[in-house]
């Protein structure tokens, strides 16, 4: 499975193909960059070109702010009702109209317990995804899915089937963090950070001390994370929370959350669970991590 991320100016691009040992092997972790449509057009074609990937199917993976992901209330009414109910409810957060809102639904039930699942929708403009589509069309790909970076990191943590008790995962991008909570192949929990690698690359030269203030704010949310989890879903702490830092690795932001977390932290890495080629590090990994996780997708719709 190919899957492509399309951003203003730059794109990501992973494929993935069963291991020998049945583990899946990365064949194609590559980030590119582009100034305006026709430099876009062509890198693509030059990236299906050079790998001979034309009509290969391919996953469509949405940059963090070019959806929304909402929980939403719909009591019990019939399924051919629901879509349109969760656009009313969503409708004055979008900043398109809702008419031209796609939307998909889906929903999160407890680990235990008797209480209700909880609904989300998911929502793209679509003449945004119009757009996306035409791009990857253009090439001779095949478009399988359009999806979002919570289920590629989903994916992710389903590579670690040792964890019966499921895993945690956050990935700090540059000014951004994601943080998903996953078991048994259900993503029962997402939030999104305001802060990321950037505000924590100024103190990477040992003054550790100076970390405090934006590691408490993370540690929080982190908690939060997890209480929720287990009052709102009756999920037993995971296993493990993996930390995908992209750009640099800080080692200290391990040692500080360990400190304060009741669950073990370590920093991601793949080394037995999905073959990566030569030459790429861990680090250089992460920045790729949600078409990664998008090429490791296995349901077809």
């Amino acid at each position: 499975m190919l899957s492509i991320c399309l951003q203003r100016t730059r794109f990501s691009a992973a494929m993935t193909k069963p291991g020998p040992s049945g583990a899946p092997s990365l064949v194609l972790p590559e980030l590119g960059t582009f100034t305006d449509e026709a430099q876009r057009a062509s890198a693509l074609a030059e990236l299906v070109q050079r790998n001979k990937l034309a009509k290969y199917s391919c996953i469509a993976m949405l940059p963090a702010n070019s959806y929304q992901l909402v929980q939403v209330d719909l009591g019990e009414l019939p399924v051919d009702e629901r879509r349109e109910a969760a656009r009313w409810q969503i409708r004055e957060r979008l900043d398109y109209p809702p008419e031209e809102a796609v939307i998909d639904l889906f929903e999160v039930a407890p680990f235990g317990g008797e209480k209700r699942p909880l609904t989300y929708v998911v929502s793209a403009s679509s003449n945004y995804l119009r757009e996306q589509v035409q791009a990857l069309s253009k090439t001779g790909l095949t478009l399988a899915a359009i999806d979002i970076p919570e289920f590629a990191l989903r994916n992710i943590c389903d590579l670690f089937t040792e964890d019966e008790r499921g895993l945690a995962l956050l990935w700090l991008e540059e000014h951004s963090g994601l943080l998903v909570v996953v078991r048994d192949g259900s993503l029962y929990l997402s939030r999104s950070f305001n802060s990321g690698m950037a505000d924590l690359v100024p103190y990477a030269d040992g003054a550790y001390e100076s970390l405090t203030e934006q590691l408490d704010s993370i540690v929080l949310e982190i908690q939060r994370s997890f209480d929720f989890c287990e009052s709102t879903f009756q999920l037993p702490m995971v296993s493990r929370l993996l930390i995908a830092q992209t750009g640099q690795e800080i080692s200290a932001i391990y040692g500080y959350l360990n400190e304060y977390l009741t669950t073990k932290v370590e920093p991601l890495s793949f080394s037995g669970v999905l073959t990566t080629p030569e030459g790429f590090s861990q680090v250089e990994l992460n920045g790729a991590l949600p078409v990664i996780g998008g090429a490791l997708r296995r349901e077809q719709n």
